[in-house]
């Protein structure tokens, strides 16, 4: 799903019209949501029904201040849940995806007014449960970082903005495209600018759309930058899957044996890390299966002998009962282990089964890891998987297409240290299974 959330400072002229239209047509727009639009009443529905959406909602404006406006395409079924001065909470109801809510937030330039909007837009006060995303202008920032100059940072001004967001449990989407989305000033000494707009939203929310990202579009019209933000981001074509080490796999009690078995002292190196490296996917099939799968298996057989024991507290339930226990504690074990090295954290502790976490640091992780977007030579943006794959395979091909006017001189014996016999004999001496656990690791592609 494509979302636009813009504050606009007006929707009445022809420019913001062209701008919304060339949004509409260039990221097929399902949701609209404009700020601050300093129109009302009849006028005002003209402008919307004139915006190319089947239906919308509007908080009417305070003068030339305020307002919220929702457009939406009838692809999708939206509720109105609340209505704020400063925020519109609704519930989106897509047919490939769950029920998610939306809150479109317009903060008021007022510190009292501003405090006011984080204590109404509450979980608990709205009693809003599940995937839910906050988008708008908040007029705050998190750090000074997010500022242009330090000397316009004031820590007060963004306390209770950082306060709402540890209290309702908040995950900041990050962007991609400029890093301030608001401008002012026409001159170096006058010049100003900060990331007032942002997209943030719950862990269920990022959870059920580990793939979705923001961008900043460029400042026109307003010198307020819209956010794009995309649920779902196209895939690329499948490619071989690279092998990875599962540390998972170093608590089975055959470990050991199964690499000893499987490395072969006359091959080279690189060989035996080529054959282990497939005898190890087929053993990961074989043994364990699909991880979450088998924990599912186990709950429900650990709850059908539990039931028993509470019929019938027979010795064989009660040994089978602590049986199952114990492959449990080992399946979570592995789980734990598995989102661990997935999500590179560092600081994991012991015994902590819970990986909601992990999941979502993972996610986390991959959403920065991502390229979106590249620039070329020219200075030109390139976006979509096609143009990045073929600007990033040219520039290679030129990196090292030979050079004709290059001195084609070849290395000479003399370049390169002689290789000592005590060096030539640890290359060829027969390896440890520690090192050859040390070396599956290595392989790792982290």
């Amino acid at each position: 799903m494509s979302v636009l959330v813009w504050n606009c400072q007006g929707a009445a002229s022809q420019p913001f019209r062209r701008t919304l239209k060339q949004y509409l047509r260039e990221h097929k727009l399902v949701i609209a949501c404009l700020l601050e639009p300093r129109v009302s009443g009849s006028h005002a529905n003209e402008i919307c029904f004139d915006l190319d959406f089947d239906e919308w909602y509007r908080i009417e404006c305070f003068g030339f201040s305020g307002g919220i406006w929702v457009l939406w395409k009838n692809t999708i079924s939206v509720k109105i849940l609340h209505t704020h001065p400063q925020f519109m909470v609704l519930e989106v109801s897509d047919p490939s995806a769950n029920n998610w809510k939306l809150s479109v937030v317009y903060g008021s330039p007022d510190s009292s007014l501003r405090k006011e909007l984080f204590s109404c837009l509450s979980q608990d006060e709205l009693n809003l449960q599940g995937a839910w995303l906050v988008a708008g202008d908040f007029n705050a920032v998190t750090c000074k970082d997010e500022v242009s100059s330090g000397s316009n940072f004031s820590s007060s001004r963004c306390t209770s903005f950082k306060d709402w967001l540890a209290k309702e449990g908040l995950i900041d989407l990050g962007y991609s495209g400029a890093k301030f989305t608001w401008f002012r000033g026409l001159s170096s000494p006058s010049f100003k600018a900060a990331r007032l707009d942002r997209a943030i939203c719950s862990v269920d929310w990022r959870l059920q759309f580990p793939d979705a990202e923001v961008v900043h579009l460029p400042i026109v019209s307003s010198d307020h930058a819209p956010l794009h933000i995309r649920t779902r981001l196209s895939k690329l074509r499948s490619q071989p899957k690279k092998f990875r080490y599962n540390a998972m796999w170093a608590t089975h009690p055959n470990f050991l044996q199964f690499v000893e078995k499987n490395w072969s002292k006359e091959h080279e190196l690189d060989q035996n890390k080529v054959n282990l490296a497939a005898k190890f996917q087929e053993w990961n099939k074989n043994t364990f299966v699909n991880i979450h799968h088998r924990k599912k298996q186990v709950l429900a057989r650990l709850g059908g002998v539990q039931r028993n024991l509470a019929i019938n507290g027979r010795p064989d339930l009660i040994k089978l009962n602590k049986k199952v226990r114990k492959e449990l504690e080992e399946i979570l074990l592995q789980e734990e282990l598995l989102w661990f090295q997935r999500s590179r954290e560092n600081w994991i502790t012991s015994g902590d089964h819970n990986t909601r976490f992990y999941h979502v640091a993972t996610i986390a992780k991959k959403a920065v890891s991502k390229i979106n977007m590249l620039k070329d030579e020219q200075g030109v943006w390139l976006e979509g998987d096609d143009l990045i794959r073929d600007h990033i395979f040219n520039h290679f091909v030129n990196l090292f297409t030979e050079d004709s006017d290059a001195l084609a001189t070849p290395n000479t014996n003399g370049s390169f240290p002689p290789l000592l016999k005590l060096d030539w004999d640890l290359v060829n001496r027969p390896f440890s299974p520690l090192e050859i656990k040390q070396a599956l690791f290595d392989m790792d592609a982290f």
